[in-house]
């Protein structure tokens, strides 16, 4: 019975636009959705416009231009979902590495091990699947074009594995872009230096993707929009501020006359990216409810020990992902150690609640 619940869970709620009733709307590898690492995890889900560590590769390529190592690697484990199971885990591998001033090349692997899961085509009976898995696989170019203004894009692969039928595996598989752009200007605020920072990410630009025989569905194509403030006090004391807003630019499904749902899934890819700002059935109020916000604090010292908190908000009907993080983070030498924590406040038996994270980044250029 947990596992049927968790496919209600996993449909539901990894989807930030999708809702159970006449809006709802499903699209394929959501798993490209969750936040991978634990220092962004622990601020709210934000960091398109946060200062720029090994995991820039999810939230915005265009930050490694301004990082200030010239080349870092990160390794990520979510156990997800806890609260329904214990055999889901996702894991991230993230890296960079900056030829100069001017340019950087990333990559990234993120694996998602769904355990063992029931799964089922069209009316058939539920059969028991024990390989479910997804990955992605991204390669990511950024390039400085001013002092204060970087640009950055990603190619990636994405497979998903629901399963086994008679010894040959059940997946499918796509292809994927993102497009970033990152601006940070120094500034002085309060007499202290302070870095003012923007960023923008259009991620998981790319085909539709079918499982098996089934309909082909979308990517969770999303924009990605964030502002922040860094600032430093006295040389000892860093302060951030960030927060960050999502869209994603799917269709959202509309009602015939007849009361059946159309998915809109027939649209093209570039017909659905522009169409998914007017097209919600409840006009410009709905689309709005589509919009989820996150925010996020980061205080540092001496650049060793970093305590985080944050906020995500999303509207009932679009998701109902509501809830506090916190997080901390410890560096010693060349070594940084995150951790993430996640609390629900949605008032039902929530699967993301009690969510950890953990990261052990490692700064390459301080390898002798």
């Amino acid at each position: 019975m947990k596992k049927i619940l968790l496919l209600l869970a996993l449909i539901c709620l990894l989807n930030p636009k999708t809702i159970l009733g006449q809006s709802a709307i499903r699209t394929a590898a959501n798993f490209l959705s969750i936040a991978p690492d634990a220092r962004a995890a622990g601020m709210g889900d934000v960091g398109v416009s946060t200062t720029a560590d090994a995991n820039a590769q999810h939230w915005n390529v265009a930050k490694y231009i301004f990082a200030e190592s010239n080349a870092g690697i990160s390794l990520s484990y979510t156990p997800w979902m806890r609260h329904y199971v214990n055999d889901i885990n996702l894991g991230y591998l993230s890296g960079y590495y900056k030829f100069d001033d001017n340019q950087s090349i990333s990559a990234s692997l993120r694996f998602l091990s769904n355990g063992d899961v029931y799964v089922r085509s069209d009316f058939e009976p539920l059969q028991l699947s024990n390989n479910a898995n997804e990955l992605a696989f991204d390669l990511g170019y950024s390039r400085q074009l001013s002092d204060k203004f970087s640009a950055g894009i990603e190619l990636r692969y994405i497979r998903t594995v629901k399963g086994a039928e008679q010894g040959k595996a059940l997946f499918a598989s796509g292809f994927a872009g993102d497009v970033a752009l990152y601006y940070q200007s120094p500034l002085s605020l309060l007499d202290n230096p302070t870095t003012l920072a923007f960023g923008l990410n259009i991620s998981n630009i790319g085909t539709k993707i079918a499982n098996h025989n089934e309909s082909s569905y979308f990517l969770p194509t999303n924009l990605r929009l964030g502002g922040s403030l860094t600032m430093n006090i006295r040389n000892n004391h860093q302060l951030a501020i960030a927060a960050d807003i999502n869209k994603l630019m799917v269709p959202s499904p509309t009602v015939n006359e007849d009361g059946t749902i159309n998915s809109n899934a027939d649209k093209s890819m570039f017909g659905a990216l522009f169409s998914s700002f007017s097209d919600a059935d409840g006009g410009f109020k709905e689309e709005i409810k589509e919009i989820s916000l996150g925010l996020g604090v980061e205080y540092k010292y001496l650049e060793t020990f970093a305590v985080r908190g944050g906020y995500f908000y999303e509207d009932t009907q679009k998701g109902m992902r509501r809830y506090f993080t916190f997080g901390c983070g410890y560096s010693f030498k060349l070594i940084t150690l995150d951790v993430s924590y996640l609390s629900t406040y949605s008032g039902v038996n929530h699967p993301l609640d009690n969510t950890f994270r953990f990261t052990l980044s490692v700064n390459l250029s301080e390898l002798k």
